[in-house]
């Protein structure tokens, strides 16, 4: 499969998208509830074109007239709330790192896409792990960001700036915290099977971050541009047969019904 087909049907994203047309599906039905209203508007411009306009010259304005309403119309539909949009730029941000980490498939990487954060009787969490990432280098849990400002790090505190309105700037100081629980829960799900000790989390930006990677002693920052290269040069821990089991007890951990989802050896 071409590199650049991987992404789109690879589960990257999958949740995000889902989560988001849901949410716009109510969002609409909520705000154009009558749509016969509309359609009466729209009936009555055309009828002032006509009387308004003499002669032929109507046919002319009452097409313009209609497809401006017709593309307002439009606008509004695929315009929801910033809470909803968010879905959305989280899915693209998801897209954008199983591109980038697409070649690696055929250098022997497990790339595991979109998958529940815990499959365990006594959580009822409905968060989900972005992406793991199974290589002879070791286990990686990866999040990917697409956030609207340029990002520094102040310890462990993600800042996101604004550039045009320096007031929207805000910190997400609970994200280094959220990966390493999602990573440790990870890790003891699979360590009984595998022997794994650790998974190291990764936060993947797909906005502007001028440092373009910081590692911590069990967390890292990046750029996605340099996702790829960044895995590729790490220290080899595992043979190749090792990786794949893992891999597969990753997935085995997940509902049945998320098991050949994302699955890199399924998607070659």
């Amino acid at each position: 499969m071409s590199d650049w087909l991987y992404p789109y049907i690879s589960g990257a994203g999958r949740g995000a998208r889902d989560k988001y047309r849901a949410a716009s599906k109510r969002w609409r039905t909520r705000v154009f509830r009558r749509p016969h209203i509309i359609t009466a508007v729209l009936i009555a411009a055309i009828i002032a074109l006509i009387v308004a306009v003499p002669g032929h010259g109507w046919i002319a304005l009452a097409g313009i007239g209609l497809g401006l309403l017709l593309g307002v119309y439009l606008t509004l539909l695929e315009s929801p709330p910033a809470d909803i949009e968010k879905w959305c730029t989280g899915a693209e941000g998801e897209r954008r790192t199983a591109g980038a980490l697409a070649p690696l498939r055929r250098r022997g990487y497990e790339l595991l896409h979109d998958l529940p954060d815990r499959h365990s009787p006594k959580s009822n969490s409905k968060s989900n792990l972005d992406h793991v990432v199974v290589s002879a280098a070791g286990v990686f849990l990866l999040d990917s960001k697409l956030l609207g400002g340029s990002v520094s790090i102040k310890g462990e505190t993600v800042r996101v700036q604004r550039r045009d309105d320096d007031e929207e700037s805000y910190d997400v100081w609970w994200l280094a915290k959220t990966m390493r629980a999602r990573a440790r829960k990870l890790q003891e799900d699979i360590e009984p099977a595998t022997g794994i000790e650790s998974v190291l989390p990764v936060v993947v930006f797909w906005n502007e971050f001028p440092a373009g990677l910081l590692e911590l002693d069990d967390l890292v920052f990046i750029s996605g541009k340099r996702l790829a290269s960044w895995l590729e040069q790490l220290p080899k821990t595992l043979e190749p047969q090792q990786v794949a089991s893992v891999a597969a007890c990753v997935m085995e951990k997940r509902p049945r019904e998320h098991q050949l989802r994302g699955r890199s050896m399924v998607i070659r």
